[in-house]
C-alpha cells in the first residue's frame, strides 16, 4: 500500500494502448493488472499545482488563489481563440504564454462518441486523442500558434461538436467513420485565410484499448463523494479505468488527490 498523489496515465501507442501511472518513482504498467483489483482511498487532502495542501480544490483542480492568478488557468487555456501571446499581449503571464501559445499546434478531426474537432500542440500526438478515447483520428491542419487552431476550431464547431460524450465513448467502440471524406468536407468550411495550413497527409490514426468489458449501465465514482473505491479493473479507455459492477473512475479528474493506493 502506497500513499501518493495522483496523476494522469501515462500511455504508448501499441495494439492495444500500454498504460502506466508512476507512484513514488514507481511504474506501475497497468495493463498487466486487467482483471485484476485496485484499492484506492483518499486521505480528505488535495496538493494543488502550486505544491499548497487543502482540504479540497476551489475549482478545476485549482486552489482558489491559483485559479485566478496562475497563467495554467487563464482563460485561454480553455478557450483557445482567445489566445493573445502572438500579438505580444499578456494575460497572465507573456513569457509562459508565449511558451505554450507560440508552437505549431494540429486541428484534428476524432471518432470518440462520434465525430468531434479538437486541437493539440504537435508535440501531443497521439497522446490527446488516447486521452479522449478516440478510436480513430486524422490530422486537418497545422497551424504556428494556439490562436490560429482556436480560431479554427470555433468556425468548425459550427458543424461538428467539439465536446466528447463521455457516457458514449465509455459504453462502446463507435461506427468506424470515413474521416478521409470527412477531412475533404471540413477543408471547404475553412477560410482562404487558413487554407495555406491545410495539412497534406490524409493518414487516419486507428486506436485500440484493453478492455475486457464494457459496463451496461455507466456509474461513474467520485473520491469526494466515497472516499474508497476498490474492484476488479475490467479494462482503461482514455483516462478512465472501469471497474467491475459497471463502475468508471476518472483518474486525470482526480489529479491532485492525495490517495492509499494499490493492486493486486
Amino acid at each position: 500500500m502506497e500513499k501518493a498523489i495522483l496523476k494522469k496515465m501515462h500511455t504508448e501507442f501499441n495494439n492495444p494502448i500500454e498504460y502506466s501511472i508512476m507512484i513514488n518513482g514507481i511504474e506501475y504498467k497497468l495493463n498487466d493488472y486487467i482483471g485484476k483489483n485496485i484499492y484506492i482511498e483518499w486521505q480528505k487532502k488535495v496538493i494543488c499545482h502550486c505544491g499548497k495542501e487543502f482540504s479540497k480544490f476551489y475549482r478545476a483542480s485549482f486552489c482558489y488563489k491559483c485559479y485566478w492568478n496562475s497563467p495554467l488557468a487563464s482563460q485561454s487555456i480553455f478557450k483557445p481563440e482567445l489566445c493573445t501571446a502572438h500579438l505580444g499581449i499578456e494575460e497572465r503571464d507573456l513569457d509562459f504564454e508565449k511558451k505554450l501559445q507560440l508552437a505549431d499546434h494540429y486541428v484534428y478531426l476524432a471518432n470518440s462518441s462520434g465525430l468531434k474537432v479538437g486541437i493539440t500542440r504537435s508535440t501531443q500526438v497521439p497522446t490527446r486523442w488516447i486521452d479522449q478515447g478516440a478510436s480513430q483520428a486524422i490530422i486537418l491542419a497545422l497551424v504556428p500558434n494556439r490562436r490560429f487552431s482556436g480560431d479554427i476550431e470555433v468556425i468548425l464547431k459550427d458543424y461538428v461538436k467539439d465536446k466528447t460524450n463521455w457516457r458514449k465513448m465509455l459504453s462502446s467502440e463507435p461506427d468506424p467513420l470515413n474521416l478521409k471524406e470527412i477531412k475533404k468536407d471540413m477543408i471547404e468550411k475553412i477560410p482562404n485565410e487558413y487554407q495555406k495550413y491545410i495539412y497534406a497527409d490524409d493518414s487516419i490514426t486507428n486506436i485500440s484499448f484493453p478492455i475486457l468489458k464494457y459496463p451496461d449501465k455507466i456509474k461513474s465514482l467520485k473520491l469526494e463523494k466515497n472516499n474508497l473505491i476498490e474492484g476488479k479493473i475490467n479494462g482503461i479507455k482514455g483516462q478512465y479505468i472501469f471497474l467491475d459492477n459497471d463502475r468508471v473512475f476518472n483518474i486525470r479528474s482526480h489529479e491532485g488527490f492525495f490517495v492509499k493506493i494499490d493492486f493486486n
